[in-house]
């Protein structure tokens, strides 16, 4: 009875965690995904799909283990050739006694699920050799309810684990300090990048700073330059390893800008004026925070913010501003087009 509620209960974790990793993986993988659902933010929906994908991870786990003979059975089903009898041997009759074998009953519910139908012959030699009984079913797997629904979760599973390898892996094959070509998922809301060359690029630092500046191209290439490798992490669940970004602190324009003391906050505006997103002025004077020009050796393309975008290694992805124009130094903070859009919080520190 306790066994039969411990997989009452791993069933009921397999089912659940189906249907909410299920729902989250919709939410976070398909086409227009980039909206909330049932009022929930995709920073929620990726807990839940990590959370929901570990929880059924588990419970498939722990239900092979439960049902471990059962599991032993069907992996040596599949080395025996489909339809090839086995044998048993059984004590001969007396003479003269009736050679029939009856056929197995199951009564009601009480009969186990490990039970099987043989359908067995019998005949006995005039040398009174052994009776030999025949299956010649039991060459073939069978299958319930329960192992439907344990295959079931087990798909789910390894599809789970193609989309997080699809998402998540590590490239290979590029040049530069980081491992691969920057192809990983170009996201933004902007129909397309702005139509301006890296040679006719302005970015303007004001707001409360005591010397605002206005950098065309060359004044922007005299600055002094950076390079640092780091991995970049989505709200939506997926990761590129080890980028080799290029380009100039943060830290070094502000410091020529000189904030007032009245800043705490810079804003980072993008071309055309329609996405924006703020950092804490501590964050943004970090050593590792970029304005980037370069990706993996090779110059920043429009489709992943060039010529120029923010680079903020410890924040997701929707932090790191592409196709930036402006620094605007900041009393309080300015809320950013997805906290304003889509419920995200100010602060998305990478976990």
């Amino acid at each position: 009875m306790k066994k039969v509620t411990i997989q009452l209960v791993v069933a009921t974790i397999i089912t659940v965690a189906f249907v909410l990793t299920a729902v989250s993986g919709l939410v976070l993988y398909v086409p227009g995904r980039l909206i909330p659902v049932f009022g929930l933010s995709l920073l929620t929906w990726r807990v839940i799909h990590e959370w929901a994908a570990l929880a059924l991870t588990v419970a498939v786990v722990a239900h092979i283990v439960l049902n471990r003979r059962r599991v032993g059975e069907m992996v040596a089903g599949l080395w025996r050739p489909a339809g090839s009898p086995r044998t048993a041997a059984a004590p001969a009759p007396a003479h003269g006694s009736d050679t029939r074998v009856p056929a197995p009953s199951r009564t009601g519910d009480a009969a186990s699920d490990d039970a099987e139908p043989v359908a067995a012959t019998a005949a006995a030699s005039d040398g009174g050799q052994p009776v030999v009984a025949t299956a010649p079913d039991e060459g073939r797997l069978r299958y319930n309810r329960r192992w439907f629904l344990l295959l079931a979760a087990g798909a789910v599973a390894a599809l789970i684990a193609v989309l997080g390898l699809e998402r998540g892996s590590s490239r290979s094959g590029g040049s530069g300090p980081g491992s691969g070509p920057a192809d990983f998922p170009v996201l933004n809301i902007e129909s397309r990048p702005p139509a301006v060359s890296a040679a006719d690029w302005v970015v303007d630092v004001d707001g409360l700073v005591d010397s605002p500046l206005h950098l065309e191209r060359s004044a922007w290439l005299a600055l002094p330059r950076t390079q640092e490798t780091r991995d970049f992490h989505c709200v939506e669940g997926w990761s590129v390893d080890r980028l080799g970004w290029e380009g100039v602190r943060v830290a070094d324009l502000l410091s020529l800008a000189k904030p007032q003391g009245a800043g705490q906050f810079v804003t980072f505006h993008a071309a055309g004026g329609a996405y924006s997103d703020s950092l804490a002025l501590a964050e943004a004077r970090a050593p590792e925070t970029l304005l980037a020009d370069s990706l993996d050796a090779a110059p920043l393309s429009a489709a992943h913010g060039g010529p120029l975008r923010l680079v903020v290694p410890s924040q997701l992805g929707y932090k790191n501003v592409k196709w930036v124009v402006r620094l605007e130094v900041t009393a309080t903070r300015a809320q950013g087009y997805w906290e304003r859009n889509g419920d995200y919080p100010s602060e998305a520190p990478v976990s």
